[in-house]
This record gives structure tokens, sequence and C-alpha cells, in this order.
């Protein structure tokens, strides 16, 4: 399995932290945590979708990520073990991921030290995304950031190109823009005039991905 943030790490280190992981397999709808639970290990995702998902003050659902293969969930358990999980995390479609409990990551850190670093490099790569989608929510208008999002969610879905699906709500969308339900809803009905996307109930497909790109205002060389 792919794991970009692993690759850094040098053998036989790498082979011990995916051999000491449990494969767990959920189905749609699964929570994997709960927002509150005790903290016990990071998952690694090997198939499927997640929805990263935070409870508010008000009681409102808010989804703050979705993720794919190759990306993680719950490193912050490994840096500060104890901790309660900060997200409530649920496959959007059946899903497996590789468990790192945190009695095997303090076993390996015994034997590996090297691994220790990449779990905190785990928690500063999640630390430096979230860091960017707030200076963006900040700094970049919302057709723009929508654009944004869809572009980097079709990597889940095969890629940024004509007929890829995202079958997310408008809310989820939203979410993820962090803008209100409303003018998100504005934003892709002006996409979908400019021949970017198409809307279907229930989600959003791709018509064109130069128009895309142009909207998201990104090079020519993204993927």
């Amino acid at each position: 399995m792919d794991v970009p943030l692993l690759a850094s790490m040098p053998e036989p280190e790498r082979t011990k932290v995916l051999d000491a992981c449990q494969t767990l397999r959920f189905r749609r709808g699964d929570v994997l945590f709960h927002q509150g639970d005790p903290s016990d290990g990071l998952h690694v995702v090997e198939s499927g979708r997640l929805a990263v998902r935070v409870t508010t003050e008000t009681d409102d659902s808010v989804t703050l990520d979705v993720i794919g293969p190759g990306r993680v969930v719950g490193e912050l358990s490994l840096v500060r073990p104890g901790t309660a999980r900060t997200a409530t995390v649920l496959a959007l479609d059946d899903a497996t991921t590789k468990m790192l409990t945190l009695d095997a990551f303090q076993e390996l850190v015994r034997e590996h030290p090297a691994v220790a670093t990449t779990a905190a490099a785990l928690l500063a790569d999640t630390v430096e995304r979230l860091t960017g989608q707030l200076v963006e929510a900040l700094s970049v208008n919302v057709d723009r950031r929508v654009a944004r999002r869809i572009w980097t969610l079709a990597a889940l879905h095969g890629g940024p190109v004509p007929g890829t699906s995202l079958p997310l709500t408008q809310q989820e969308m939203a979410d993820l823009a962090g803008a209100a339900r409303p003018t998100v809803n504005q934003s892709l009905k002006r996409l979908e005039a400019q021949g970017a996307i198409a809307l279907y109930r229930g989600g959003v497909r791709i018509v064109d991905a130069d128009v895309l790109r142009k909207r998201a205002a990104l090079p020519t060389s993204t993927h």
C-alpha cells in the first residue's frame, strides 16, 4: 500500500509499521470512532473514503475533511496518548483500514526510534493542511474555494477528468469550503453555468476539467 507519509521511512521500519497494523473493515455508514472517545491509535486508509466530522457547541455536525487511500486519521493519539478523539470519523463507502494501536506504536518506538519521528510528521502534515485551509477560507473567494474542493476531492474518484462524479451533498461541500450552504449552492450553480460541472441529486459531476481548473485558479500542472 502506498502511504506517502511513510515513503521517507527506511526499511525495515516502514515494513514494521505496516506489519504491526490490524486490518479492519467497515461498511458504509459505520463509525470508526466518535468525537470524545478515548484515543487508542491511528488508521491508515487502505480503501474507501472516510468523512471527518465534528459536532459544534450548537450540536451542528460539520464535515472537516474527506480522506481516501494512503491518508491517515487519528495520529494525535500516538503523539499525545490519553487524549480524547477530536472528531468523529465514519465510512462513506465500504472501507478497509490498517490500524496501528498505541501499544503497538510504543513497542515499535522502543525497537525503532525513527518511528516516533514519522508520527510527529503525520501530525505536522495535518496541522499544515488545516492551516492552509484556514488561510484559504480567509483570503480566497467562495467560488474559487468550491472549485478547489471539487478538484481535490476528484482525486478520490478517479481524478479531475470529465465524467468523474463526487457523491457529496451540498451541505458537505459547504462544510469543506468553509461557507454557508446557500452561498455554496450559488457557487455550484455558477460553475454549472460556466460548463465546469453538472449538478445531480446528491452530488457533482465534472464536465470540463480545464474550465474547473481555471475557476479554481490552479496551475496547469496540477493533477
